[in-house]
Formats: structure tokens, sequence, C-alpha cells
């Protein structure tokens, strides 16, 4: 009992000051108010493998951006796919003169499949800034402007903010909304106090000279994911990062359609905590401390002598946890029923520590 309580009491109370440190670095995050006289180059690059179903809503959204269409370079990579992808991206070429595609036929062995498209991708292109997203994502008319924006004031990377997009509404979409808020919004405020620790490939910015300035995704060529989180942590440390708030940078994707996929998808976010602690101790710290917390207060259901305590520590979660959802719902504009929220924070005991103990045994699937 004596140590089951000290570990509720001791990662309760982390947890709360992690909870202050994230409200208050995402009140430091400001909008971008630099104006620009002359706009870089920049490229965008998306790696696709089997996209045929997504690639027109995106490649739609990539045509109706505001940046002067004789800066932008837009380069689609067909990694290998095996449905109609190329020839819609051969479509697209033909009508519009700066897209662009490359066709990987076979796999390289010296490299993970996605961060080799990428890598290839960005060897094609001369722009400037590179932006990165997904082939299932939704892009705003001006969110290259305003990702273009935020390096202006002198960071090596802009981390932007992407959500589920909620087309048809269902409790599984909104429960997958929450989770990942939970996650964006965490990072946001580590990222208003300057700490670099995360962020998605479905919304990035990196100057193109830093890219090369750490040696592309060679340090981590053999990681099956993590490609994101390497750039942050690597270009961030060395040059600084921000997060945008200007919801013209906001950027959605389509929820996953099982619960399997959910699973597997975060299970493969969670195994690249191998390498957070071997670039950022602090960050290691707030998941390690997050897994703690969850998993004692999981043991201790099972444990009839901690019931005294369980119900006072849970509530305190449960605030900690609405403090942060909220707040960032309200910073980045989201709305989702109250009721998926308290469902979720009910799961947590039991879903981290599957999540966290998965992911360390990398018990996920990933596109061969």
């Amino acid at each position: 009992m004596s140590f089951l309580f000290y570990a509720l009491a001791t990662s309760l109370g982390i947890y709360i000051l992690f909870v202050l440190f994230f409200l208050t670095g995402l009140r430091r995050l400001k909008f971008s108010e630099k104006t620009i006289a002359n706009w870089p180059t920049v490229a965008i690059v998306i790696a696709a493998r089997n996209e045929e179903e997504n690639l027109p809503d995106i490649l739609q959204d990539l045509t109706q951006l505001d940046y002067p269409e004789e800066l932008l370079q837009i380069i689609i990579v067909d990694d290998r796919s095996t449905d109609n992808t190329w020839q819609l991206i051969e479509h697209f070429a033909e009508l519009h003169t700066n897209i662009h595609g490359i066709q990987i036929e076979e796999k390289y062995a010296e490299m993970t499949p996605k961060k080799y498209a990428l890598t290839q991708g960005i060897a094609q292109t001369d722009g400037e800034i590179i932006l990165s997203t997904d082939a299932d994502c939704r892009i705003p008319q001006g969110w290259v402007k305003s990702m273009v924006k935020t390096l202006e004031n002198g960071v090596g990377i802009s981390v932007g903010s992407s959500t589920i997009d909620i087309q048809k509404p269902s409790s599984f979409a909104h429960y997958q909304l929450v989770d990942f808020l939970a996650l964006v919004t965490a990072n946001a405020g580590a990222i208003g106090w300057g700490f670099c620790w995360t962020g998605s490939g479905q919304n990035l910015a990196y100057k193109r000279k830093l890219f090369d300035d750490i040696g592309g995704f060679n340090p981590v060529r053999e990681r099956i994911s993590g490609d994101d989180i390497y750039l942050v942590q690597s270009i961030g440390k060395r040059y600084g990062c921000t997060f945008n708030i200007d919801p013209d940078s906001f950027i959605k994707t389509k929820p996953l359609s099982s619960i399997i996929e959910f699973i597997n998808q975060r299970i493969r976010w969670s195994s690249n905590s191998r390498l957070a602690a071997k670039i950022d101790l602090f960050f290691l710290f707030f998941l390690f401390n997050a897994f703690l917390l969850n998993s004692t207060l999981l043991v201790g259901i099972f444990n009839p002598l901690s019931y005294s305590i369980l119900p006072m520590v849970f509530g305190v979660k449960f605030v900690c946890d609405a403090l942060v959802i909220y707040s960032g719902a309200a910073k980045l504009h989201l709305v989702f029923p109250s009721i998926i929220f308290i469902f979720w924070t009910i799961l947590q005991p039991l879903y981290i520590p599957f999540i966290g103990l998965a992911g360390l045994g990398n018990r996920f699937k990933w596109k061969p």
C-alpha cells in the first residue's frame, strides 16, 4: 500500500505541474505578425502509397493555394503503389506546371520506405522552405503563406496543427479528435516554452538548408516511423521551433475507420519514445510520468486498500485533463461532445499503459 500511495501521490503532483506548464505555454503562443515583402521559394513534398481514394481531394486543395505559383513546387512521391496513385499524379502534373511526380518502383535497402520517399522528393526540389503533409489530409488555401511567416522569425522548424476531419459525425471520430487534441495541445504548450518535443508530418515547415545540415534522414534511416519527431527535435534543438496557431494553417485528416487501425497507429507513435530517450530527457520524463500515473491508477482499481485515495486522484486528474483538452480546443477552434471527453479520460488508465508497453515492444504493423 505504501509504495502504491507514494507512486500515486508523486506522479499526480508531477502531472499537475506538467498541466500548468502546458497551459502557461499555450498562453505564450502568438500569431506571426511578420510582413513579408519577398516570399521565399517553397517545396511541398508528399509521400503517397496506395492513396487513389484520397489524392483527388488534396491535389485539388494544392491547386487552390494562394501562394505565388512561380515560387511553389509540389512534389508527390508515389512509393510503390499498386493502385491508380501514379496515374492520378501524372494527370494533375499534366494540368499544372508546378506539380511534379516521382515514382519509386522498388524498396531501397538502406532506408525505410517513407523516409526514402521523402528524401527523393526533397532531392528533386530547390525550394528554400520545405512543407510536408500527408496524402489523406485537407489543406486550407492560406496554409503555405501562414507556415512560411512563422519561419521568418528566425526559427528552423514550424509545427502546424492538425485534427480529425469530422465530415460524418460519430462517437469514434470524436474520440479520435479528443485523443489527438490532447497530444497536440501538450506539444503546443511545450513549444510555447521553447521545448521542441514533437510534431506531426501532416503539418510541418522547415528550412531546406537545415535539413541538409542534420544529414537529412540518414541518422534515423532504419527507423520505420518517427520522421516527424526526428525533424522537430533535430532541427528544433539547434535552430529553434515554433507552433503555428493561425487558423489559416490548420490541416484536417480523415479519421481511422476501425479501432484496430486506431490502436495500431497509437502503438506506432508510442514506439518513438525510444528516440525521445536519446534526444530529449525532459520529454521522456513527461511520457514516463503519464505512464506511471495511469498504471498506478489501474493497479489501484484491483487493490481495495487504495480505494480511499483513488477517487481523489482520479478527480484531480480528470480536472487536469479537462483544463488541457478544453484550453487546446479553444485555442485551435475545435468542438466535440463533452460525453466523449468523459469517456476518453475514464479509459486513460487502461489505454495509456497498454499503448506504452506495446510501443516499447514495437507491436504494430506498417506499410511494407
